[in-house]
């Protein structure tokens, strides 16, 4: 019974921490979102982050993103799903599980293009570390481009939903690419022998129906405007959607710097917010300090910070059938110490009952002594207690001997492409324990209370004879 639940524990604890290692317990996402593979667009201001770690149960929040992509080697081309992730992202269960090089350096400008592979796919492709690949982001039907990525570090954690899909990139690589922002430039041309200076706004992103504001000037739309600067002169122009997606701002210096064959000369200086794709993810990863909190948590984040374009979804929402698979365990395990319970039941019945058939001569003579009955049964009780308690010892020490075993060297092993882990992950708790000692120690002895009554029917003349 030790082994039993030891293991169910162990393996339910391992296969848990996988699935929510790799997501978190909740993800928030757009209530508009239909496709796993395809996350739109959320502002990443929003008002419980990232402040939601602050509230008691929840250890972290951090953003991410994910998109449909294709891997394409000279040898083959696989479908992949990128996820997206941020310079908050949490690395511990990844670097566990990281089987060659390293994680990705998000937000490193000397590392931009690092991506992180599963080693399954980079067994299919042939691909190792430091290895430099074509990945091509999906957008849609028609729009389709290759994006160059150095292969970081490959990954294994033996969840097939993971390992045979997942690649890990830079959430900026899809934000620029779904263009989820706008992107505000400004194009300056040559002054004329006037001193005046053509200005053109440019945009990208959104819906592509833009407003143009210029402000600190009377002028609309995007141009070209002229301009007839006065020593060193900033322009400015805001670039805004019907989208209401969130403005972006480009600014140029220009300075006159002297006359020239085709007007005066002018050095241009150019700046601005660098665009507000930044300021949108494609959802937030919830990670809490106790899995046994999901559902609780799940209802408290929802209903409390959540607005009513966002929804929250479980990790037992997304893998439905891998925690059906885990709570059938748990039938499993009862009906093994069921069976074992009854086993020591007809066990020790059979035992009190060849203990009492051997001390019937003891059983007459106490009865002519003027013992009753209840008290000789307590006798029998006792003894057999006793014997329960030094099985139970027993048991107890080669049980926990076995797992803890098991938990050092990892003797038994199992294929990691069936069962999830790769040797048979035990979990040793001392209320389980205990449960199982005390349960086991008093369902026997009630059990031993119906064949102890057969003191009851032995005559003392009789046993006093019986030989």
């Amino acid at each position: 019974m030790i082994v039993t639940v030891g293991i169910t524990t162990g393996f339910q604890r391992e296969v848990r921490t996988k699935v929510t290692g790799a997501g978190g317990h909740l993800q928030i996402t757009a209530i508009r979102q239909v496709d796993p593979k395809e996350t739109p667009r959320i502002v990443i201001g929003q008002p419980f982050y990232p402040s939601l770690d602050t509230v008691p149960g929840i250890a972290h929040i951090q953003v991410y993103a994910t998109r449909p992509g294709i891997i394409e080697t000279e040898q083959d081309i696989e479908g992949v799903v990128l996820k997206g992730v941020g310079a908050d992202h949490d690395w511990s269960f990844l670097a566990q599980h990281l089987v060659a090089g390293s994680v990705p350096a998000i937000g490193d400008t000397t590392r931009p293009i690092d991506l992180l592979l599963s080693k399954y796919l980079g067994e299919r492709l042939l691909i190792g570390v430091d290895d430099t690949i074509t990945v091509y982001l999906v957008k849609g039907r028609d729009d389709i481009r290759p994006r160059k990525f150095r292969v970081s570090g490959l990954y294994e954690t033996g969840l097939e939903q993971l390992d045979h899909q997942l690649v890990y990139v830079d959430i900026d690589h899809l934000q620029r690419f779904a263009q989820w922002g706008l992107k505000a430039e400004i194009l300056v041309g040559d002054p004329d022998e006037n001193g005046f200076a053509s200005v053109e706004a440019m945009a990208y992103g959104g819906d592509r129906i833009y407003t143009y504001t210029w402000p600190g000037s009377d002028v609309r739309g995007k141009g070209p405007h002229l301009f007839r600067p006065n020593g060193d002169t900033t322009i400015t122009v805001i670039v805004s959607d019907a989208d209401h997606t969130i403005p972006d701002t480009a600014w140029v210096h220009l300075t006159f710097t002297g006359a020239s064959e085709k007007g005066e000369a002018m050095a241009v200086l150019r700046g601005g917010s660098g665009g507000s794709h930044t300021k949108y993810c494609g959802g937030f990863e919830v990670e809490l300090d106790h899995f046994e909190d999901l559902m609780a948590m799940d209802d408290l984040v929802y209903r409390r910070y959540l607005d009513i374009g966002l929804r929250s979804l479980s990790v037992r929402d997304r893998f439905p059938e891998i925690f059906a698979w885990l709570e059938l365990l748990d039938t499993n395990v009862m009906v093994i110490i069921l069976l074992m319970i009854i086993v020591a039941i007809i066990n020790m019945t059979s035992a009190l009952l060849i203990i009492i058939l051997e001390r019937t001569p003891m059983i007459g003579v106490l009865k002519a002594l003027g013992s009753s009955s209840g008290a000789i049964r307590r006798i029998f009780l006792i003894d057999a207690a006793y014997i329960l308690g030094i099985g139970i010892i027993l048991g107890d020490l080669l049980g926990i001997g076995l797992c803890l075993l098991q938990q050092q060297f990892g003797i038994v092993r199992l294929p990691v492409q069936s069962y999830y882990v790769d040797a048979v992950p035990v979990q040793l708790e001392w209320m389980p324990i205990l449960l199982l000692n005390v349960g086991t120690m008093l369902i026997c002895v009630l059990a031993l209370l119906i064949p102890s009554m057969l003191v009851t029917r032995i005559a003392p003349a009789k046993a006093i004879r019986f030989d």
